[in-house]
């Protein structure tokens, strides 16, 4: 089981919303909801249609992703509003997934997921967390202080690249 495991869910109460957010360890349960939001979040780049089909499986969590990865679900007063997956099994730990639902972003929730992720990576001592990213999301990824560092092949499509960024912790 992932050492996410171990860490409690978080509540605070939002400054921009005065909603009550909990920070928590994704389930089974979740996948579907989860899913959902990261192909809605795709979608707000205004990708086509074939496109969508092509992301969709890499965007499908599942409860083995569950299982092998370590992950934090965003909730505001109950309802998912985003989620992050991060491997932690390798030489460098490796942000998989990070989304917020359409009607939850401009709310700091993407920050709050990249920086419970990254407090993640770092209290099991990596040294980095490296992302590859949709080039829509670049700009936020250079505000959490990321930077690009080459690029990789996309998990849709082998012929596409990708930015390949990477934080120090």
């Amino acid at each position: 089981m992932p050492s996410s495991a171990i860490i409690p869910t978080v509540s605070w109460i939002s400054l921009k919303t005065d909603a009550v957010i909990a920070l928590r360890i994704a389930t089974a349960a979740d996948c579907p909801a989860l899913t959902e939001i990261a192909l809605a979040a795709k979608a707000f780049w205004q990708y086509s249609d074939a496109e969508m089909q092509r992301f969709a499986p890499a965007l499908t969590v599942t409860e083995s992703l569950i299982n092998d990865w370590e992950s934090g679900v965003l909730e505001e007063a109950d309802d998912i509003a985003g989620f992050y997956l991060l491997d932690c099994r390798a030489a460098e730990a490796e942000l998989m997934l990070l989304y917020v639902a359409p009607l939850a972003m401009g709310k700091g929730y993407g920050r709050a997921l990249f920086r419970a992720a990254a407090a993640s990576a770092r209290r099991q001592r990596y040294a980095h967390l490296d992302i590859a990213i949709d080039p829509h999301a670049e700009g936020f990824y250079q505000r959490m202080g990321a930077r690009q560092v080459g690029w990789c092949r996309a998990l849709w499509n082998s012929a596409e690249e990708l930015p390949r960024y990477r934080l120090k912790l």
